[in-house]
């Protein structure tokens, strides 16, 4: 008899940690388990639900708080050899409802670094902080994107080390590849994120500010802050270099169009963006977040700037836009460090100890 596996995820949304369960629930599509994705909100879709072979749960729910009795009956009845959640208030919701049922394999995925988003998000992160750190003794395992995440949940929750794994986030193999541009004098730089404040955008602003004039920026990407950034825009005489593309469909093939992703956030737990433009062969300047230490290897597939080094961003993007990049050899290194084989075998191997 097959095992059942269900993912938890608060959507089909656009966001980094849906991008994973709906990935990690492709691997898990194969003769030992029977898949099942369960999610709250079917307003907000990205992902297919046309998958042979795995099915896809909305509770219609749409909010953490009025899941309970509906995550609860459905586990009750299914009784799933493992349940996987991720971000805070899905792994809260899944803990609670665990409290009543048996689950042989309780598995939650920190989405981010506790610690650095207390600055963004005050009393919420600090209900969220307190629920987890009550409720993490329900979990068989915590999964961490990055030794540093992994750090800040076991200082924060005190959690037990053997509890806390460190599993990068994966990616799919595609055959879209960057392209060297024909227009040589017109440096193409690209962000893709939720436009929220942790997402530093207006300091990217700042910095492209100090850019020289042939040097444009896409942003992709949609959230609370997308009139105050196009405010900013105007203030500093840049709606002629800046454009914002809003939410799309086919990210991979805006990022082949550009010269160099940049990642401006103040906090990440493993930057999915990065990740997906490294595996087109763009390469990345980046502002020091969680997940930087095993994703950039400085010189190669892109460099580091300090945090809140402005100056020195804009001086890394001058530089990695005035050098030859190896964009194959780029896709290789993170097909061959983080392919969803790789890190599927990771997460099953949790299902073993």
């Amino acid at each position: 008899m097959k095992k059942k596996i269900f993912l938890i995820v608060g959507s089909l949304g656009a966001g980094g940690s849906e991008r994973v369960y709906w990935l990690l629930s492709q691997y898990f599509n194969k003769e030992d388990y029977e898949v099942s994705v369960v999610f709250l909100n079917a307003g907000e879709q990205c992902f297919s639900t046309d998958i042979e072979g795995i099915r896809f749960i909305d509770l219609k729910t749409v909010k953490a708080s009025r899941s309970f009795f509906k995550l609860y009956r459905l586990l009750k009845d299914e009784k799933p050899f493992a349940v996987f959640s991720t971000t805070d208030h899905i792994n809260i919701l899944t803990a609670m409802v665990a409290c009543f049922l048996k689950v042989p394999h309780l598995i939650a995925r920190a989405s981010n670094n506790p610690q650095q988003m207390k600055k963004f998000y005050g009393y919420k992160t600090r209900f969220y902080n307190l629920f987890t750190r009550l409720l993490s003794i329900r979990f068989n395992f915590i999964v961490c994107q990055s030794p540093e995440m992994q750090q800040s949940v076991s200082k924060l929750y005190g959690v037990s080390s053997r509890k806390l794994k460190v599993i990068s986030n994966p990616i799919l193999h595609t055959p879209m590849i960057k392209k060297e541009l024909n227009n040589a004098e017109l440096k193409k730089l690209i962000v893709v994120a939720r436009l929220n404040a942790e997402k530093g955008l207006f300091r990217l602003l700042e910095a492209m500010n100090g850019l020289p004039p042939n040097y444009i920026l896409t942003i992709v990407g949609c959230g609370p802050l997308m009139d105050d950034l196009k405010t900013e825009v105007d203030l500093k005489k840049l709606d002629k270099r800046v454009n914002f593309l809003g939410k799309i469909n086919n990210v991979s093939a805006q990022m082949v169009q550009h010269d160099l992703f940049v990642l401006s956030s103040y906090t990440e737990g493993f930057p999915n963006a990065v990740l997906e433009a490294l595996s087109l062969g763009v390469p990345v300047v980046t502002f020091r977040v969680d997940g930087t230490r095993e994703l950039i290897q400085e010189g190669f597939n892109g460099y580091v700037a300090e945090q809140d080094n402005i100056t020195q961003l804009r001086n890394l993007i001058i530089r990695a836009c005035s050098q030859s990049w190896q964009h194959e050899a780029i896709k290789a290194d993170a097909y061959n460090r983080f392919s969803l084989d790789k890190i599927g075998q990771a997460y099953e191997s949790l299902l073993q100890d």
